[in-house]
């Protein structure tokens, strides 16, 4: 009898480490001062932000850089499509503090607290998705989806084309496989993911987002 119980005391404390092990190799702490203020405290509207950092790239005079733009450009679309279509009360750099306002969505398992893209030294764009469970086993993650930027900004015919098409994607520090990230993609309502995009069009089959667009004064 003693022995059994030492024996079960091992295999818990194995199973222990094995979570406390598993949950460390994936632990990636994504905070709100991470996110891009000029978009989140900005008194624009997204769809003023959309707008603005769009017609930039048209403007012969502005200085800001055009990798810059698409990256203000994503971080618009992606505010404006969770407050149009998953939490119209999110607003995590505003005054408010409840879960409504710093979480994107809440699930059984785990929430989503922040999405924000971001530029790597190769001017490829990062869509950061940070993921929190408070349950047991606890932690704090994030998902990385890196994606190649193809612009072509027609000033004299005033049209833009941009299309992202997803290069890898990183559970924290760790590659996960295109073929695993269809099987997860197989559990989801890609058509609900895909129509909760306001600008633009996502294509979760082909991994890519297209935006067009033409300026008429």
């Amino acid at each position: 009898m003693r022995k059994l119980l030492i024996f079960l005391l091992i295999i818990i404390a194995l199973a222990f480490a094995g979570i406390t092990y598993a949950t460390s190799r994936i632990d990636d702490v994504v905070t709100k001062d991470d996110l891009p203020e000029h978009v989140y405290a900005s008194d624009k509207t997204p769809e003023q932000g959309i707008e603005d950092s769009v017609l930039a790239m048209f403007n012969p005079l502005n200085t800001e850089d055009e990798y810059d733009l698409i990256e203000s450009f994503i971080n618009y679309v992606i505010y404006d499509s969770v407050k149009k279509n998953i939490n119209e009360d999110y607003d995590p750099l505003g005054t408010c503090d409840t879960d409504a306002c710093t979480t994107i969505i809440t699930t059984d398992h785990a929430s989503i607290k922040y999405a924000y893209a971001h530029l790597n030294e190769l001017d490829q764009l990062i869509l950061t998705v940070s993921i929190h469970r408070f349950n047991y086993p606890s932690f704090d993650t994030a998902i990385h989806l890196t994606f190649d930027i193809d612009i072509d900004v027609d000033i004299a015919n005033a049209n833009m084309a941009l299309v992202l098409t997803l290069d890898s994607v990183y559970l924290a520090d760790d590659e996960i496989s295109e073929s695993f990230l269809d099987r997860l993609l197989g559990f989801a309502d890609t058509k609900s993911i895909e129509d909760s995009v306001t600008t633009g069009s996502l294509d979760l089959d082909e991994k890519t987002y297209h935006y067009t667009y033409t300026y008429t004064p």
